[in-house]
């Protein structure tokens, strides 16, 4: 899973460090067992832990941050995943994922959808993010290589040489966020001339990486800059992860934790930095590891070869389907209505499919790849489940691992199930089939990653949606059990509680 977020905070000073590390809550204990991560240990031993903590679905950045930051689903905040399909435009999003894809659909396109179109078109209006939040409140935030960071203030973003020749010398625009932005060094000229310059460079992803971050955290602290909050995003790791797959998420951890260790070594002592701060550590989302052979890749180009499939480059003129392939579960867009229960029926014979699900108004209905088994779904029925959203169900609840404890619904094997498929699909008002592949499988389309023997998340499973949260630093009630989306509303209380 990815370590996320790190929150400091008190009266003058709030601080969320998000991190993305890709860690399994079983890492981090054995971590904890080994000794080798002391500054997580410390976080720990002076706060509150829970391994169950449920991230968003699909599990990509893109959408999780979303969340993080609005406090609602993809159904409220409008953010689909890290790649979908915009019909308006007749094109599909990708906030920078794979060279190949980013290639085809061009750098200026990707660059404008992550710098510019994310926040200020695709994030909805009608939600309020933790920055616009905190500024109504009087109160000063930043945003540090967080993706989503929609605020009151505006900023020029200067892109170096190499992009800015590679987008045509022609992205002018200024982004919202809070008092402070950082995109790597793209954002705010006057704070990254006080980072070393090495950290800027290309082969550093011009500040997209870890040691560019925590060298503006000390930079904020030490200046006496900190603003009352602060979310920051560490990336290193998930990179790594993704590479070698999650059995070496100790080795990555350990780095993580040193990083933590040099943020809080800012203070006078670590003790001291918790009588100043809150801190919460949380992952964006887990890692599921994929098999070696080439077997355990779901091509998807092949199963839908009877259909004319969008491929990146193209023009979309008479295509049957558009497919956006994030990992391990994928948007299926059926351009032409006829085709529908086609693409379902074709899919759902795949046993390698761990669920396909679609829009039935007013519900959601879910079939098990292979055996067909069917589960149907609507908000506002007689059941209530453990995060107290009732539900009307009919069908088999084994297709989602769904448990009646004592009169609760409860969730197995995919956590926070009905609320967060409800969440993705009912994301845009168009046409969508959900796909998901069974655990040790990823999906694989043309030009998109592939991880074999490595790390790979987007679906609905535990292995992928379950997330370690640490809380340091203050003894008010975290909602449990405990779901990133509503950690804003956590976070916001505690201002209101201290002013």
């Amino acid at each position: 899973m990815n370590m996320a977020p790190f929150i400091f905070w008190n009266l003058a000073f709030y601080t969320i460090i998000r991190t993305q590390l890709s860690l399994m809550p079983d890492t981090l204990e054995a971590c904890i067992r080994h000794k080798t991560v002391p500054a997580l240990q410390f976080l720990m031993d002076r706060g509150r832990y829970w391994p169950n903590c449920v991230t968003v679905f699909p599990t990509m950045t893109a959408s999780v941050d979303s969340s993080l930051v609005t406090g609602v689903y993809p159904n409220i905040h409008k953010v689909p995943g890290l790649i979908w399909y915009n019909p308006e435009e007749k094109t599909i999003i990708n906030y920078i994922n794979g060279w190949n894809c980013i290639r085809k659909i061009g750098i200026r396109n990707c660059a404008e959808n992550v710098l510019y179109n994310l926040n200020e078109k695709h994030l909805s209006k009608q939600v309020t993010t933790l920055f616009e939040e905190l500024d109504k409140m009087g109160l000063t935030s930043a945003s540090i290589n967080a993706m989503v960071h929609r605020s009151t203030k505006k900023h020029q973003v200067r892109l170096p040489f190499l992009l800015d020749l590679f987008t045509g010398f022609r992205f002018k625009e200024k982004i919202s966020g809070p008092d402070i932005v950082t995109l790597g060094a793209m954002a705010d000229k006057e704070l990254r001339q006080h980072i070393p310059r090495h950290l800027r460079k290309a082969q550093y992803l011009y500040g997209i990486n870890d040691k560019y971050v925590v060298s503006v955290v000390k930079y904020l602290i030490k200046s006496g800059n900190q603003p009352d909050f602060m979310l920051v995003y560490l990336p290193d790791n998930d990179h790594e992860v993704h590479k070698k797959n999650p059995a070496h998420a100790e080795e990555a951890l350990i780095r993580v934790d040193a990083k933590i260790q040099d943020i809080l070594s800012t203070f006078a002592s670590w003790d001291e930095a918790l009588d100043q701060c809150t801190v919460i550590v949380i992952s964006d989302h887990g890692q599921t590891r994929i098999g070696k052979e080439k077997k355990f890749n779901i091509d998807l180009d092949i199963l839908l070869k009877s259909f004319r499939v969008y491929q990146l480059g193209e023009k979309l003129e008479n295509h049957d389907l558009v497919v956006c392939n994030n990992e391990r579960m994928a948007y299926v867009y059926p351009l032409k209505e006829k085709i529908h229960d086609k693409v379902i029926d074709q899919l759902v014979a795949d046993a390698r499919f761990d669920l396909i699900a679609w829009k039935e108004e007013p519900g959601v209905r879910v079939k098990e790849g292979g055996s067909g088994r069917e589960i149907y779904f609507e908000k506002a029925g007689i059941i209530t489940d453990v995060y107290q959203c009732t539900w009307h169900i009919t069908g088999e609840w084994s297709v989602l691992d769904l448990k009646n404890e004592g009169d609760i619904l409860n969730y197995g094997d995919y956590p926070d199930a009905l609320s967060r498929l409800f969440g993705a699909l009912y994301s845009q008002d168009i046409p969508v089939v959900i796909i998901t592949a069974r655990p040790r499988y990823e999906l694989k389309s043309r030009y998109y990653p592939t991880h074999l023997n490595g790390g790979s998340h987007g679906s609905l499973h535990k292995y992928d949606s379950l997330i370690p949260l640490i809380v340091t630093g203050t003894k008010h009630p975290v909602k449990e059990p405990p779901r990133l989306v509503d950690l804003k509303q956590f976070i916001i209380e505690q201002f209101t509680d201290k002013n």
